[in-house]
Order: C-alpha cells, then structure tokens, then sequence
C-alpha cells in the first residue's frame, strides 16, 4: 500500500472539517434524526466521490490508503457503503468463484462500519454487498470476523448474510456479475508491486485486471501507473511463468513506453526459450484475443515492433502476418492471400492458426456490433468476405461463432423492419433464405419459422 499523499491528506481533512461543522450534524446529533444524516450524506458524500475518483484517475496505487484515511470517525461513516464495496470487487477469485486469498481490506472496512456510532443507517446500504463478500469468502473467515464483533444485534445481522444457497458455484458466479454489473461506470481498480515471483502468482489476477482496466481508458497518463509498470519490466525476479509472460504482453501490446522501458521488455520477454515455449507465447496471445478489450490493429503493431527483436521466430510471424492484415485491411484480396498463405503453412489445429482465427473473428464481431441496423446492405456485403476465410479456415468453432454474431444481426433487422412487404424486408429474407442456407446456418424449417408471422393472441373478454 503506497502511502497518501500530502495533497490529498488536506483535501480529505477539510472535508472533514466541513461535516463536523455543518448544521446537518449538529441537528442529526440532537434530533437523531435520518433524515438530517441523509441530507448531510447528499451534501458530503459527492465531494468524497470527488476526491476519490481524483485518486482513482491519477495515483490508483494510493487508493486502499485513502480508504484507510476515510475510515476516520470524523466523515461519521459517510462514503463508506460504496467503500466497502468497492473492496469486495477488488478481491482476485479462483476456478470455484472464491477468494483466493484473504480480503483483509474488505473486512477493516466492514469493522469500521459494524463500530460505527452511525451502524443502524449504514447497514441499510450495506446488505448486497455483504452477501456477496461473505459468499465469496470462506466459512472460517467469516466466522473468525464476526467473532470480533461483541454487539450481538450486529452479530446476527452479519450472520444473516451468510447463506445456504451460496455454496453452489454457479450462485456465486451468477451473484458477483449481478453486482458487479452495477460498478461497471466506477474506477475503483488498484494494484500493488509484487516483490517475487511467488507474490506475482498470488497477485497476478489483481494485476492483470488493473492493467486492462487501464488500459481501456485509452491514452493513460497516470505517471503512478507508468511508474508501476517501470518498476515490473525493471524487477528480473519475477519471471519466469505464464503469468508474468502475460503481464509482460499485457504492458507490450497496451501502453505507451519509453525506449528504456522497451529494452527492459525485449529483454524479459528474451528470457523465455523461444524453442521450448513457444507455444507458451501463443497461450498468451490467445487470452489477451478473448479477452474483454481484445486486441485492436494499433495493438497487433505495437506488440511486433517490441517483440521483433526478441527471440521467439514462430510468435514474431505471426505478429509480422497480423501487422500487416491490419495495414491493408483485412478485406482486401491480398489480406486475405495472405491469411491463406499463413494458415495453410501452418497445421489446421496449431497454435498460430487458433489465434488468426481469433484475430478475424473478432473483427467481424466488432464491425456487425456497431452496424446500424438501417446499414444492413453492408453486412451483405461484407458477408461475402467471411464466407471465403469460413472456407480458408473450414473451422466450425469459427463458423459457429460467425454464424452467433449473424443470428444477432438478423434478428435486430426483424425487430427494426415490421413491415413485411417492404422492399428491406423482402431483401433481407431473399438474402437470409439464399445465404444462411448455403453456409449450413439453417435449415429451410428454420428459416421458415424465422420469418413466420407471428399470431397475435386474442384479447379476453
């Protein structure tokens, strides 16, 4: 935990001034009155979001330390609901949708609420996100927490969250993307150094979320963050693993560097052997392909060019072929010879032919993602593209996959275009009948019952 700085030390103590100051609290301390602590909330509580969310942009590495320095009595317990919550997303899972390790974060902050004088209106913000923390973490952990608690009203309240139907998986799973979900528009994310190669293995989920989160915000100019990932590429007691190859091309194919910064990336990346771990890099490229960001043109170039001295001839190929699709486009002939050359070079179920398939995927997902629906003619078009990598490729996981995005497409048409004789709706049935058909995505009973009319039930009297 990197320590707060001076700057927003004062900021955070004047706020504080401001609250012990305010008619709000001083009403709400006669009166015990809610509705007075709900008016200081709305009052105070978007200046700590502020100030948060300041921290947040350009010195993540200090965050947990203001969430320390929030727990203060004297912000009477305001912000620390969205606080709390923020730690149990933090928390890395494993395989079983469990903690892998400890969240000693999230329970300081669940202390300091459970101790507070303001207990009885915090814990009407707070059930949610218990639930899910608690769900996430062991039995004997929880049960070691609520073993410090010594009120035994806050006792039972905690341990009504712990629930039976919890201990299955999919629960959890099902649990943590519901709330999850509702901090998508908050940034919240940090990370800390590892100091070993061991520390990064425990660490490397957390790291590597911090470091695509960063990178989805587009030009980065957090100097905490470059210094971060200074101080990885620096650190030659880190390696050698998976998990610090992918930190490795996270931050080669991502972020901006200076030229010091990527001699130190060719040279840990020069660490692995190219003969022997091969496919190793490949394993690597593949996650960065499925992840949520994915990887744009911009990052295919950016990767070679900090690779192209490195000692890895099967991966540097690659990034060399998918370069160079991306200059020319995809859709151009020779983009496409190209890709043909590459693949029928290659075994059909390698490594390197897994991950171009990857790579125009995820083209072709992105581009019919933000197709407007009245722009159909050009998903026509372009489908006579795809038709010809489907036949390069004769994959079915990537004709499958096309034939997913298409079915999503066509089915917003149907809801966009009702009327079914106008000209856009025959058009797209006669192409859907002749195409689909063609490439096996359905049959002629489906397609029938894709532009069946629908019966209208009839009204009851």
């Amino acid at each position: 935990m990197i320590a707060l700085e001076k700057k927003y030390i004062e900021e955070l103590e004047a706020i504080k001034e401001q609250i012990q100051n305010s008619d709000f609290l001083a009403q709400y301390l006669e009166e015990e009155d809610e509705e007075m602590y709900n008016q200081m909330k709305e009052e105070y509580e978007p200046k700590l979001e502020e100030l948060h969310t300041s921290v947040a942009q350009n010195d993540p590495l200090q965050l947990v330390s203001l969430e320390t320095h929030m727990c203060d009595d004297s912000l009477e317990g305001l912000f620390l609901p969205r606080i709390l919550g923020y730690s149990v997303l933090r928390g890395a899972l494993n395989d079983n949708v469990k903690y892998i390790r400890p969240q000693e974060h999230f329970k300081h902050i669940l202390l300091v609420i459970c101790n507070s004088s303001n207990f009885e209106l915090l814990s009407q913000r707070i059930g949610q996100t218990i639930e899910v923390g608690f769900a996430l973490s062991s039995d004997i952990w929880i049960t070691n927490l609520i073993a410090e608690i010594n009120n035994k009203q806050v006792k039972q309240f905690l341990q009504s969250f712990k629930l039976p139907k919890y201990r299955d998986e999919r629960s959890r799973a099902l649990a943590y993307k519901k709330y999850s979900n509702q901090f998508s528009k908050f940034n919240f994310l940090t990370a800390s150094k590892p100091s070993s190669a061991a520390e990064l293995t425990i660490e490397f989920q957390t790291i590597e979320n911090f470091l695509m989160y960063r990178a989805s915000l587009g030009s980065d100019s957090s100097e905490s963050v470059y210094e971060f990932i200074a101080g990885i590429l620096a650190d030659e007691s880190l390696g050698n693993s998976e998990h610090h190859l992918q930190i490795l091309m996270t931050i080669g194919a991502y972020f901006e560097l200076q030229e010091k910064e990527v001699s130190l990336l060719v040279e840990r990346v020069n660490s692995y052997n190219a003969g022997e771990e091969e496919e190793l890099f490949f394993s690597v490229l593949r996650t960065l392909q499925l992840s949520e960001l994915g990887l744009s043109e911009e990052d295919y170039t950016r990767l070679y060019s900090r690779v192209e001295k490195a000692n890895s001839k099967e991966f540097k190929e690659f990034l060399n072929v998918a370069a160079q699709i991306d200059q020319i486009g995809y859709i151009n002939p020779e983009a496409i010879e190209m890709a043909r050359t590459y693949y029928n070079s290659n075994k059909g179920l390698s490594d390197q032919n897994d991950c171009l398939r990857n790579m125009i995927f995820s083209k072709f997902r992105k581009f019919i993602g933000s197709l407007n629906p009245r722009a159909f003619h050009e998903y026509f078009e372009i489908n006579k593209t795809f038709t010809v990598y489907m036949n390069i490729f004769a994959n079915e996981k990537f004709n499958q996959g096309i034939k997913t995005v298409s079915m999503k497409y066509i089915r917003t048409l149907l809801r966009t275009y009702t009327e079914k004789r106008s000209k856009d709706y025959q058009d797209i049935k006669k192409f859907v009948s002749a195409t689909f058909l063609d490439l096996g995505f359905l049959n002629e009973k489906e397609i029938k019952e894709l532009f069946k009319t629908k019966r209208k039930k009839k009204a009851t009297a």
